[in-house]
């Protein structure tokens, strides 16, 4: 696993690849929480919309689009499109950390430093 990581040109360890697929709503529960998993979507289509019902969103979901969420966090579901669309999502997997012995993901924090009065 080391001599793969030295050439994989990501910082996701996971990708999916979609073509012509209609999602209900649902959370990805392989994804880590901590992370923003990242949608691509490309294609002659139109009409595409990305729902996301817990936070009450809908937006269009044109060719070229990209979007950044946390999937295991946020319900989310893509509608039915006319015309060829393929989707890619880059995301985080435990499960590979855990079989690569490196260490998971953190929710990210900000040191802010204490400003004194003189």
């Amino acid at each position: 696993m080391p001599e793969t990581l030295q050439y994989w040109a990501s910082v996701f360890n996971t990708l999916s690849i979609i073509s012509n697929w209609e999602t209900p709503n649902h959370r990805d529960h392989l994804s880590i929480p901590e992370c923003f998993d990242i949608l691509t979507t490309v294609g002659n289509y139109y009409n595409a919309q990305i729902s996301m019902p817990s936070l009450q969103l809908e937006f269009r979901y044109d060719s070229g689009c990209m979007i950044a969420f946390s999937r295991r966090i946020v319900r989310h579901g893509v509608h039915g499109v006319e015309g060829d669309r393929i989707a890619w999502a880059w995301y985080m997997r435990d499960s590979v950390h855990i079989y690569a012995r490196f260490p998971s993901c953190v929710w990210a924090t900000v040191n802010v430093p204490i400003l004194t009065t003189l």
